[in-house]
């Protein structure tokens, strides 16, 4: 039958009823294309599950590049490589291409300059970008959504980009060889010729990490490791035209590899660090040779049986032979000692005898156990490629040995493993195996261990003078030094000089490296020394004088220049000596001098596009280098005074409008070109050289301007002035420190934003004690000089600041964070990429991004199609438009669009309140196999229980176990809502179980179940707090149940525990305990409540309750708080999901894999409540994990679960007489798992199919894969078509699964609103014929008194007429005093049609309701204590005020009944007994009773005889 429907519940109403849903914030509105489900009806929603993001399905192929649809590939974020990626308008996120595995992308930037949507620039170290072949640097265009090589590449890192979009231009910086020219780490690409072209000044002699312009854009900034040098223009330099051998940059750079080496980059110029090892002795300490060489214990194995190939020591020594191992085995190189090594690659020369040869190896350095990512070149193709897990050896005979560079630049370590993996012929063989060095070392320590090679020259020191070893040991290693004490007021000549052993000749870096004399304990006697270098044959030396007085290790620079190689007729030398002028010593009457080492650093080789050379100034003695073949300039550094040149630091400003073409890398500049950017860079310098240990880890990294002053930031300090960060005005050149001498950690970026200057890095406050707490980010306000933070910060150091140009006042933070922290301390996870807004000085909403985002890049705001779009790269693994930590709430707006938010502040940490560890979510976006069932939870046991599985199973047979899925942390597994009607504003709370922990917001932590009240920031919860891992909840009353696997809660009990929501404490006492069967544990997955009676049903995995035996199912009679049997019960098993059906809830259904007391196996059972018997619903291919009763309808009935025998889910329908797969069935894919089903009502009407009505569609959630869909975290399902609805991600960025829908309505209609309720339509009626009524009653009146007027004859008479027509009124009263009865109780069921019940609360009706609630609840008076007996709904008691009219009895006709009845309407069905209280207001509807029930309502008048 049909009935007409009510309207849509105005946007008003609606507006009053979400202002008491709890607060949350992160929405997202379900796009149009899925169907609208209408959550309002169900009140307030949320979803619980094993994720950290939820967004709505989205077709694959709904988003497209940022400007093309063209694409037909789609393209996903890798875990390997890093992934440029973009942010759309609509705040979602799309991959456009990733890097080869083990690349990186360390900066981006965005171009106009040839295109209308621009192109994006791409630096960092990679060998291809979306399978592009580009060597550290590609573009990609926005026009044609695709990727391309800049030229040959650049042979090196790169750090960081600028696009020059008014010239033209992008410009490089980094660590690599100029593409073109003779400079170096500064490079510039054409957009207009499409080619490189070398930069005004040349070069820099160091890393370049940070390239921006000034304010005005006439110059550009560079910030780094480099140094440059300004001389006077009336200073003369002399020997300027001197000899060849005399002058700077002529030496000529010969590769040292041997003849046929596959070299990468410069590493044929490196230097091979010759090894020697052998058995050590007795208490023997691996140590530093005098000559350089270092010592350490070899093992090789496992070796051959071949004596003459078993001796591992010769791959130390190439040349002497080579090793074999056993046939067919993997084997290991092992290397290890106590003492520091420093390599920039490695060099191996495969084992080509016998017909064998290595294929494959890796790296593993010690102490940390880090394998190596390596570069090489391939000899085939002679690109660079990188290589980690799989490093190739060619076995091409041809090829001598092969060069391997260490990608993440030189390493420290005290030795190594080299596993060799694969082979050709029977098994492994290697010949040598030498470490690259980017120079030379000599060292003075020595050992007395001889070398096992003499093979190769090597570094040597020779001494003069009283010298004793000495030795500093770490944690890691142990170094050996020299040390000489000489008298004050005598001092003796003592000397050591060092010859270090140069393979090529090149531009390098000299450093000595002093011990620190805190663990040697000469502080007080240390004292300086003069440094002598002789780099070059027939050269002048380079003097330069330094402090010993460093308390911890210290490596010095002393020369930056060229060298030449060391030759039968030359080896360069660095002499050290007391100083001829020793600084004093704290006390005592004897100098301490110490030697340990010198290093020579590789910067550049002479004549290639890669020389490059160092400046620096030493502790106030200035030294530069002073390569370039145009540019001849004396060596002598003592014929060059300090006032004539200055060196400035890290910094450099390049004008525009210069026209010298010197280069700055290699040559002494002008100072009319110096500027008050080169200025502070003086300062920086003068630093630099005072600052002892922390000098060797000085950089800039970032440089911005806000009106006239520059802000520089890096990793730099002045002792009591500044740290990392300093301004400079642009017009006077006076720098500054910032407030609280800056900030106590590293800063990687920075940023302006409406008018304040934003910092990122590694640190956590400012510098001096007492400043401002700041985490990894910070505000600097130039007009006030002050500090703030923004809001908590985040919890992870920023590598990127960007200020938008969507907003003036947002600014786009980056790094290496996964949660942002609001001001009063509650976090949000938001991944590496967070937004901050100025204006409200909060963090917005950006969604979850998961993985550490490194670089960003905003288009201009002119920009025409891609304004609203920014771009982004990084080790990302996917995204979710909302952050929602474990749960989501669900809502509907006046028009019907559905609404995911988060709640407010609430953010579960990753360990949960079970001790069990949490699996490993598979990728986001990836779709299973169907054959991947075997791999699943599921193949654990299923492979135990096909043998006994057949299609009839036998009488008595053991029902299969279902093992419990896993709950990963965090986790929200079941909720519930609760109104506090004893509070002030009867304030909603959100009830969460699950496998969680999180900060409480009134402190302490809180596990397992917590509490979210409107308006709460955060999360509260009882105590104490519960154990294990909470699968479901029930809110009964004003008692919450909590049930679970291992629940336990210390000193109330387990299994099942019960809290008292208005006395905020646990119930103690009363309820026996449940009890598992032998060997297994309690758990408990279900408890609902039988509406109108105190049944409690509470199913899952036990035996007993006290000592009643109730299996599986157990009833809890919350009234006489005393637990029974459901008829004969259960005798084994696991229930999973309850459902009631029938209108009297008189039928409980029950889902899982249990055994009847018959010993019939079931899957799904019926129990009556009426007769007590449990009825098997015939028979389904396995266990049940999730049940729906289509409301309350018996014969329609959805099961989901999965096979016995295969593993294969499914979803099947009884129509109260057979199970029915659906007609897409195959849809639900292998691998799926259902958590739960649930009907819901839809906000518009639907084709009907099979048995699901129109108006409402089945969910179905956890965690699915879907034909042609993919993975999926709830689906709609409407009989015959599924419908993807909602996806999950965990909060490592893998797939999400969700376990529970709940609401608080306990019932609501499904149906559709269209049309005016049949209520109102009489209401209309009635008004208008009380209304006719009314005007015939006064026209009667005037009839009456007009002839009586005339007839007046005496004022008695008069007056007697009168009164007698003011009773006759009186008459006409009650007429409307008996409409006005019928209005009301009509206007009462339009209410409650109105609102759907919802809203009542005024009124007759609302009235009556209370009254018959009320005389359906029990004696409150037995829970005054605190004590069981608990949760029963009836706990406010009260008795009718007033009689009911008996009416008369009669039975009705026909059913009246379904889910289409509307509020007022009275449910009732053919035969029974019905009240007619009223059937003189209406002839088509009458009022009547439920002599059974005592409900009343409205029936139609021709349903009853």
């Amino acid at each position: 039958m049909s009935f007409d429907r009510v309207p849509t519940i105005p946007s008003f109403l609606i507006s009053t009823i979400l202002a008491f849903v709890p607060t949350a914030i992160a929405a997202s509105s379900a796009p149009s294309t899925l169907p609208r489900v209408d959550y309002s009806k169900m009140g307030n929603v949320g979803l619980g599950g094993a994720f950290s993001g939820l967004d709505w399905w989205t077709s694959p192929n709904a988003s497209s590049s940022p400007s093309s649809s063209s694409s037909t590939t789609t393209t996903t974020f890798s875990s390997e490589g890093d992934t440029v990626f973009y942010r759309s308008a609509d705040g979602t996120f799309h991959p456009l291409g990733s890097t080869n595995s083990g690349g990186l992308i360390s900066s981006i930037c965005w171009s106009n300059a040839t295109s209308a949507n621009g192109t994006l620039y791409i630096g960092g170290v990679f060998s291809s970008l979306a399978g592009t072949s580009a060597t550290n640097v590609a573009s990609y265009s926005l026009d044609s959504s695709s990727f391309s090589a800049l030229g040959s590449g650049l042979q090196g890192p790169v750090n960081t980009l600028y696009c020059d979009n008014n010239n033209d231009q992008i410009w490089f910086g980094g660590s690599f060889a100029a593409p073109t020219g003779t400079g170096g780490n500064v490079a510039v690409w054409s957009t207009s010729s499409s080619s490189w072209v070398p930069p005004g000044f040349g070069g820099l002699n160091g890393v370049v990490e940070s390239i921006t312009p000034s304010a005005n854009g006439s110059s550009l900034y560079f910030g780094g490791d480099f140094t440059t040098t300004f001389v006077s223009n009336s200073s003369s330099l002399l020997n300027t035209t001197s000899s060849t051998n005399g002058t700077a940059g002529n030496v000529t750079s010969i590769p040292s590899a041997p003849e046929n080496t596959t070299t990468v980059g410069r590493s044929g110029y490196l230097t091979p660090l010759t090894i020697s090892a052998g058995a050590a002795p007795p208490g023997y300490q691996p140590s530093v040779y005098s000559n350089g060489d270092v010592d350490y214990d070899i093992q090789a194995g496992p070796s051959t049986t071949q004596s003459n190939y078993s001796n591992p020591d010769v791959l130390l020594c190439p040349g002497s032979g080579d090793w074999l191992a056993q046939d067919n085995t993997v084997a290991n190189l092992n290397l290890f000692g106590q003492s520091d090594l420093s390599a920039t690659g490695i060099r191996v020369v495969n084992g080509l005898i016998e017909g064998r040869g290595t294929k494959y190896f890796c790296i593993t350095i010690a102490p940390e156990w880090v394998e190596l990512n390596m570069t090489y070149t391939d000899p085939k193709t002679g690109k660079n490629e990188t290589c980690q897990t799989h490093c190739p050896l060619y076995t091409d005979p041809t090829i001598s040995g092969q060069d391997f560079i260490f990608t993440d630049g030189t390493q420290n370590f005290t030795g190594f493993e080299m596993q060799l993996k694969e082979w050709i012929g029977d098994g492994v063989a290697l010949s040598s195996v030498a470490l690259l060095t980017d120079g030379a070392y000599a060292s003075a320590g020595k050992s007395d261990k001889i070398s096992t090679c003499s093979a190769g020259r090597k570094s040597t020191v020779q001494t003069v003078g009283d010298w004793r070893n000495k030795t500093v040991s770490t944690d890691s290693s142990t170094n050996y030094y020299l040390s000489s004490s000489i008298s004050t007021n005598n001092p003796t000549s003592s000397q050591v000089t060092f010859y270090p052993y140069v393979s090529s000749a090149g531009n390098y870096d000299i450093y000595i490296v002093i011990p620190g004399c805190i663990d040697a304990g000469d502080c007080r006697s240390r004292t300086s020394v003069d440094i002598e270098v002789f780099p070059l044959q027939g050269g002048l030396g380079w003097t330069s004088t330094i402090s010993e007085q460093v308390d911890y290790d210290t490596k010095s620079l002393v020369y930056s220049g060229p060298v030449d190689a060391t030759s039968d007729s030359f080896t360069p030398t660095v002499s050290l000596a007391l100083a001829a002028n020793p600084a004093p010593v704290s006390s005592g009457s004897r100098y301490t001098v110490v030697a340990d080492r010198i290093q020579l650093s590789l910067t550049g080789v002479s004549g290639s596009s890669s020389s490059s050379s160092t400046t620096s100034s030493v502790n106030g003695t200035t030294t530069t280098g002073v390569a370039g073949t145009n540019v001849t300039t004396s060596v002598n550094s003592t014929e060059i005074t300090n006032s004539s040149y200055s060196v400035a630091y890290g910094v450099f400003e390049w004008s525009r409008s210069s026209r010298s073409n010197i280069n700055a890398a290699t040559s002494f500049l002008s100072n009319n070109t110096e500027t008050p950017l080169t200025r502070l860079g003086f300062s920086l310098d003068a630093a630099l050289n005072a600052s002892g240990s922390a000098a060797s880890s000085w950089v800039v990294n970032t440089i911005v301007s806000i009106d006239n002053t520059i802000f520089v930031g890096g990793d730099f300090s002045a002792s009591n002035n500044y740290t990392n960060v300093l301004s400079i005005d642009g017009s006077s050149g006076q720098a500054a420190a910032l407030a609280s001498q800056g900030l106590s950690g590293i800063v990687n970026a920075a940023a302006v934003v409406n008018g304040y200057v934003f910092f990122g890095g590694d640190f956590t406050s400012t510098a001096s004690s007492g400043g401002v707490a700041l985490n990894y980010i910070a505000r600097y306000d130039p007009r006030s000089k002050a500090w703030a933070a923004l809001g908590g910060g985040v919890d992870g150091y920023v590598t990127d600041l960007l200020a938008s140009t969507v907003s003036s006042t947002q600014l786009v933070v980056l790094g290496n964070f996964t949660r942002i922290v609001s001001s009063n301390g509650t976090s949000t996870q938001s991944g590496g990429y967070a937004i901050w807004d100025t204006s409200s000085s909060s963090w917005a909403n950006t969604g979850v991004v998961y993985g550490n985002v490194s670089a960003g890049a905003v288009p201009a705001s002119s920009s025409s199609g891609i304004r609203d779009q920014s771009f982004f790269a990084g080790k990302v693994y996917g995204y979710s438009s909302n952050s929602v930590s474990g749960v989501a709430t669900l809502s509907s707006d006046s028009d019907g669009t559905a609404t995911i938010a988060s709640l407010d502040g609430v953010s579960l940490g990753s360990s949960g309140s079970s001790p069990s560890t949490s699996s490993t979510a598979s990728q986001k976006g990836s779709m299973r196999n169907r054959s991947s069932f075997t791999r699943t939870w599921l193949s654990r046991f299923t492979d135990a229980i096909i043998e006994r599985a057949s299609p009839v199973l036998a009488a008595r047979a053991t029902a299969p176990t279902i093992v419990s899925e896993p709950a990963p942390a965090p986790a929200v597994l079941a909720g519930a809502f609760w109104t506090n009607s004893s509070a002030s504003g009867r304030p909603t709370i959100t009830i969460l179980g699950g496998n969680f922990s999180a900060s409480s917001s009134s402190g302490g932590n809180v596990e397992g179940v917590a509490f979210y009240k409107d308006g709460q920031n955060g999360l509260t919860g009882p105590s104490p707090s519960v154990g294990g891992v909470v699968r479901t909840l029930n809110v009964i009353g004003n008692k919450v149940y909590v049930g679970g696997e291992g629940v336990t809660v210390d000193g109330v009990g387990n299994g099942l525990v019960v809290y008292d929501l208005e006395r905020e404490s646990w119930m103690t006492g009363g309820m026996p305990s449940l009890n598992p069967a032998s060997g297994m544990n309690v758990t408990v997955n279900a408890i609902r409540k039988r509406q109108n009676t105190n049944t409690v049903v509470v199913a899952g995995n036990f035996a007993t309750a006290g000592s009643l035996g109730c299996a599986s199912v157990c009833l809890w009679d919350s009234g006489n708080a005393q637990w029974s049997t459901p008829g004969s019960g259960l005798s084994s098993g696991e229930v999973r999901a309850v459902d009631f059906a029938g209108d009297s809830y008189e039928t409980l259904i029950a889902a899982g894999s249990f055994s009847l007391s018959t010993g019939e196996v079931a899957y799904v059972a019926s129990y009556s409540f009426s007769n007590s018997s449990w009825t098997a619903l015939g028979t389904l291919p396995g266990p049940a994990l999730a049940i729906a009763v289509d409301d309350k309808n018996v014969t329609n009935i959805f099961a989901a679960g999965y096979s016995s025998s295969d593993g294969t889910p499914y979803l099947q329908q009884w129509n109260g007489v057979t199970w029915s797969s659906s007609p897409q069935n195959d849809s639900l894919q292998t691998g799926s798992t259902v958590q739960q089903l649930v009907f819901v009502p839809m906000s518009d009407e639907h084709t009907p199919h099979g048995s699901i009505e129109n108006d409402r569609m089945l969910m179905v959630s956890g965690d699915l894969y879907l034909e042609d869909s993919g993975n999926v975290t709830s689906a709609l399902y409407d009989g015959a078509n599924w419908y993807p609805y909602l996806v999950a991600t965990s909060s490592t960025g893998g797939l999400g699964a969700a376990s529970s829908l709940f609401w608080s309505e306990s019932s609501f209609s499904f149906s559709v609103r269209h049309y005016l309720a049949r209520g109102l339509v009489v209401l209309v009626a009635i008004a208008i014929a009380t209304g006719l009524i009314l005007l015939f009653v006064l026209l009667a009146l005037l009839i009456a008194y007009c002839p009586r007027r005339k007839e007046r004859k005496n004022a008695a008479e008069q007056r007697e007429l009168y009164e007698k027509n003011e009773a006759e009124g009186g008459s006409d009263g009650d007429v409307s005093s008996t409409h006005q009865h019928v209005f009301n109780n009509v206007q009462a069921a339009l209410e409650a049609s109105l609102v759907g019940g919802g809203l009542v609360g005024a009124g007759t009706g609302a009235a009556a309701a209370a009254r018959a609630a009320e005389v359906r609840r029990s004696d409150p008076s037995s829970y005054e204590s605190g004590a069981y007996p608990i949760g029963s709904d009836a706990e406010h008691g009260g008795e009718e005020e007033e009689e009911e009219d008996e009416g008369r009895e009669t039975t009705m006709r026909y059913d009246f009944s379904g889910p289409e009845l509307q509020e007022g309407e009275l449910s009732m069905r053919a035969g029974q007994m019905v009240i007619i209280l009223d059937d003189e207001q209406s002839h088509e509807w009458w009022y009547a009773r439920d002599p059974a029930t005592g409900r009343e309502g409205v029936i139609p008048a021709t349903y009853v005889w």
